[in-house]
């Protein structure tokens, strides 16, 4: 092998390591974000409120945040063990947690973070 080549495989996988550190960071949230209907308290898909990120309801969907090590709802179950208050500024969150619900931790996220405050 080459120097040149060499060096551009070391470049490649430089660079391929750190997508990768940056997709696992990308899914360390301190809560899940889950998509609640405002009338059934039940969790609804998150696109339903993908066009905003902050606490409340927006036309009768809202974001309902799930700490780290608290069971969030599957799509279709009624909300409980978190918040409608969005978290302290020094927290993050993430959208696109698993449908099926689950305990959150580190993973389980396909969307978008967010910190929150600043």
């Amino acid at each position: 092998m080459t120097r040149k080549s060499a060096a551009v495989t070391v470049g490649a996988v430089a660079l391929a390591s750190l997508g990768i550190y940056a997709a696992v960071q990308d899914d360390d949230h301190d809560y899940a974000g889950v998509c609640v209907d405002e009338a059934t308290r039940t969790r609804i898909a998150d696109e339903q409120c993908d066009d905003h990120h902050s606490s409340g309801f927006h036309g009768g969907h809202g974001w309902y945040f799930v700490p780290r090590g608290v069971a969030a709802p599957a799509i279709g179950a009624r909300v409980a063990g978190g918040s409608y208050t969005a978290p302290p500024s020094s927290k993050s969150w993430g959208t696109g947690f698993r449908a099926e619900g689950g305990v959150v931790t580190r993973g389980g996220f396909s969307g978008h973070g967010f910190s929150v405050g600043g």
